[in-house]
């Protein structure tokens, strides 16, 4: 069955619309300045693809916060664990099947890297009877994957830069399907953003950003209004570059599948989900009401 995510309208008014399935077996990157719509897109996605796939959301910015309220997404404030105990933590979510956002808000860029990478290198530990599909959404990638060295420690760096690398280039085999997006891709690690086949760019104003991508995608882009884009790919709407009119940006309603499986993927497809702190180093883990961990 395909599973089709509306992301807008075409310029010729036609749905646009992403094919799940294509999604998790060829990945996504998502390009656009401040504004211009990405965080919108990615909650719209994440939000229709919920009952259908497992989840987890890397949150530099506390963004994605709601997702444990409305759809019983596992919320783990990485400032109150260890690196070990949110390996642990990405481990078990893996095996348990449970949909999680590690949100990074109020840690500096070499903690955020530190935990970020601890948690994706836990999702790559669970043995091939665990490797289900997931879409991991990386949001700000370009904090994780960093084409040139920083402020942090060359550590801090290769730690959160190999991380992503795997997810990108070997996650796809081990059912991890990257989405990450960016405000500048020209800051974002090559062998990083070329592993993903699908493209949204969206309103882009620097040259050394739109030099990073195709001509073809880049025509128009600084004169996009928030919400607009060209989208190119298998999972994407037509062969070629199309643009896209998004749908706005306010609230989402539920979608259909929502409707009917208001926490997330449907319960039978998972096991109860763990306390990301029990048995481990990670401190406390705050479960949101409605979480699948609170409903234990």
């Amino acid at each position: 069955m395909t599973v089709a995510i509306e992301m807008g309208h075409t310029t010729a008014g036609a749905p646009a619309t992403l094919d799940l399935e294509e999604l998790l077996a060829t990945r996504l990157l998502v390009q656009g300045n401040s504004g211009s719509g990405k965080s919108h897109l990615l909650r719209r996605l994440l939000e229709q693809s919920a009952p259908w796939v497992q989840q987890t959301i890397i949150d530099p910015e506390g963004d994605f916060v709601a997702l444990a309220d409305r759809f019983g997404h596992l919320l783990i404030d990485a400032e109150d664990h260890t690196e070990r105990g949110l390996q642990v933590a990405g481990e078990r979510a893996r095996i348990h099947r449970v949909s999680a956002v590690l949100n990074l808000e109020g840690l500096d860029a070499e903690n955020q890297m530190r935990r970020a990478a601890a948690f994706l290198s836990g999702l790559f530990e669970p043995a091939r009877d665990h490797w289900y599909p997931m879409l991991v959404v990386v949001d700000e990638a370009q904090l994780f994957a960093p084409a040139v060295a920083g402020e942090v420690s060359d550590e801090a760096r290769k730690l959160s830069l190999g991380a992503m690398t795997n997810l990108m280039c070997r996650g796809r085999k081990r059912g991890l399907a990257g989405i990450i997006a960016t405000q500048r891709l020209a800051k974002l690690a090559k062998n990083v953003a070329a592993e993903a086949s699908n493209f949204l760019m969206g309103r882009t104003f620097l040259d050394i950003d739109m030099a990073r991508a195709a001509d073809r995608y880049r025509h128009g882009a600084r004169r996009r209004p928030s919400g607009h884009g060209t989208a190119t790919g298998r999972g994407l709407p037509g062969s070629g570059a199309r643009a896209i009119h998004g749908a706005g940006t306010g609230p989402l309603p539920p979608s259909a599948g929502a409707a009917h499986w208001p926490h997330g993927y449907h319960a039978a497809q998972r096991d109860p989900a763990p306390d990301a702190s029990s048995g481990s180093d990670t401190g406390r883990t705050r479960h949101h009401p409605g979480s699948a961990a609170a409903r234990e």
